[in-house]
């Protein structure tokens, strides 16, 4: 409700920047760009956009991918405020280190009169986040929500967002890398007689929230060629320590946090991965996040740990990722890895 009463009160204001990308549309004139995001709702350009204000961390970190990052007009607090984050973006860009690119907003959210004095060609946002979507809308504002919680949705935004700012052939090249080399390890992993049973924990002490069958990180499980130890459908469910005793995985593979978090509870003691000390950190967790095209570092990775191979370095492979995913300016951050 405060949002509505905003846009009442701020709507004046938005004809005199010409946020409704200033001029009156043509309604018979035919948009040359055309995309379906999330929800269905439908976005219809004259020419790729060159204003971005982008409140949801995969798609910003999507338009660094596809070299889009000078249309980046706003971003979300949390990149400054976040050392998950910062530190690796303002490597990627200047004005991320020095702290010039406006931050109308925190991850997902927004202030509606913030955006609005950005003059933006188009507003990215979390799917769920649809009474801002719509409230934005209302006021005459192109938005594209996204929703990236499953394999083929990654690849869907990461296409849309090619269209959307006019790098198309970057996105058919970066997806095809990627699924190649998804291909390539399911072909490893095939030859496997006895698969490794894995079990995955979320950061910040929460061991026994994990990934279930229904995730992302199901998704890199199964591409490393290791059986998901959870067997709920839920996409993060809570389980008690006598469920993981059962489960008795492995493997552990840790989502920025540290082993002693399983090592100092005795009730643990007896399964496998911890008994054997075989559990692994995906840190920095920026290289490895399951939600964009870097869930392939998160599957090499775990494929290795699973499965070692005294030839193979595993930090070189996400390396070479690393670097196909963000190009020459991927060189920044390489020494952080």
């Amino acid at each position: 409700m405060n949002k509505i009463i905003a846009i009442l009160g701020i709507a004046g204001t938005m004809l005199l920047f010409g946020c409704a990308n200033g001029t009156k549309e043509n309604p018979e004139k035919k948009k040359s760009i055309r995309v379906m995001d999330a929800v269905g709702h439908t976005i219809e350009l004259d020419k790729p956009v060159e204003r971005i204000v982008v409140l949801y961390e995969p798609a910003l970190d999507a338009l660094y991918m596809l070299n889009a990052e000078k249309s980046i007009v706003g971003i979300f607090n949390n990149i400054y405020t976040s050392d998950e984050l910062f530190p690796f973006y303002a490597k990627l860009d200047d004005r991320i280190q020095q702290k010039k690119l406006a931050v109308p907003g925190s991850n997902g959210d927004g202030n509606i009169e913030s955006i609005m004095m950005l003059n933006p060609d188009l507003v990215i946002l979390q799917s769920a986040q649809q009474e801002l979507a719509q409230a934005l809308r209302s006021v005459g504002v192109k938005v594209y929500t996204t929703k990236v919680e499953q394999y083929q949705e990654v690849f869907q935004t990461m296409n849309d967002l090619a269209i959307l700012t006019g790098t198309k052939e970057r996105a058919e090249e970066l997806v095809s890398y990627v699924k190649a080399e998804l291909a390539r390890m399911k072909d490893r992993s095939a030859t496997i007689q006895t698969k490794k049973k894995a079990y995955f924990s979320w950061a910040h002490g929460r061991i026994f929230a994990t990934a279930g069958r229904n995730s992302m990180m199901n998704f890199c499980l199964e591409a490393a060629g290791v059986e998901n130890a959870c067997t709920f459908e839920l996409d993060q469910p809570n389980i008690n320590p006598e469920t993981l005793v059962g489960w008795n995985p492995d493997i552990i593979i840790m989502w920025n946090d540290s082993p002693e978090e399983f090592y100092k509870r005795t009730e643990l003691g007896e399964v496998a991965a911890i008994k054997n000390k075989q559990i692994y950190n995906l840190l920095p967790m920026f290289f490895y996040n399951p939600h964009t095209l870097k869930s392939l570092s998160a599957a090499v990775s775990i494929h290795n740990w699973a499965y070692p191979n005294p030839d193979v370095d595993v930090k070189q492979q996400v390396e070479k990722i690393i670097l196909k995913l963000y190009g020459e300016k991927a060189k920044a951050i390489i020494p952080l890895i």
